[in-house]
């Protein structure tokens, strides 16, 4: 299967926002790529910049959070800061621990909010230029997404669909 180097980085991406613990041969297996151009774009992705952490979140880090909403950053502790958002109005969100609170010396609040528990969707996200495993039409966002023998398999249309399943199911079972 010959894919171009910017699909495979799309599909690996996917496939570490799912599990960012994969290792170099379950992303070279599932990608259907030598563990080289497994190891090599991994290296690229984390080089270029497009993958910029591998995160590991406990059940304690999302629960009792503080959504700030403010005018300006000035005069906060960028330690205390989980995230934090640019909106296009020039204001900001920030979200902390409430528990760190106190420690905000912040005159510049427009709102807060206080949450119970942040939720962790375990969504594709974005996917560009991706191409239909049955037939190759590149798609800008893939209409079927699906896992069939351990692989994420993509495709354009309930037809593809099918059809992939039909020869994948058939590959599998002449192993």
């Amino acid at each position: 299967m010959n894919k171009d180097a910017r699909e495979i980085e799309q599909r690996m991406i996917n496939i570490l926002r799912r599990n960012s613990r994969a290792s170099i041969l379950e992303l070279a297996d599932e990608l259907n790529i030598s563990r080289i151009t497994a190891s090599k774009t991994l290296s690229n992705l984390i080089s270029s910049g497009k993958i910029t952490h591998f995160t590991v979140f406990t059940e304690e880090d999302q629960k009792n959070l503080v959504i700030i909403h403010l005018k300006t950053l000035e005069n906060i502790d960028e330690e205390l800061i989980l995230e934090q958002f640019e909106l296009f109005d020039g204001t900001y969100f920030v979200v902390v621990y409430y528990e760190s609170l106190p420690k905000l010396k912040v005159a510049d609040v427009i709102d807060i909010k206080f949450a119970r528990e942040k939720r962790l969707n375990n969504t594709l996200g974005r996917v560009l230029n991706v191409k239909c495993d049955y037939c190759g039409k590149i798609m800008d966002k893939p209409n079927v997404v699906f896992e069939l023998g351990g692989k994420t398999m993509y495709a354009c249309c309930p037809n593809c669909e099918k059809d992939l399943r039909k020869r994948e199911t058939l590959r599998i079972e002449s192993q």
